[in-house]
């Protein structure tokens, strides 16, 4: 079954994704590859998905020190 229009899964999906924080990478995987499916289908700005890649590498850098504290 296919969406009846881009602008129709937009607003059922909306914009709060991009940006969104994983607890875990794992999470934040699970999260960029949603966001990353959205923006390649054009769900998303060109903007909005470049705000999400920034913020995503800025997660995962405090992830990476929050996990290598303990070690």
């Amino acid at each position: 079954m296919q969406p009846a229009s881009v602008e129709g899964v937009d607003r059922v999906i909306g914009d709060a994704l991009p940006g969104a924080q994983g607890e875990t990478i794992e999470d934040q995987d699970r999260i960029d590859e949603t966001v990353a499916r959205a923006c390649a289908a054009g769900l998303y700005s060109t903007e909005l998905c470049d705000l999400h890649t920034i913020a995503s590498a800025e997660r995962r850098a405090e992830l990476s020190k929050i996990s290598g504290a303990g070690v």
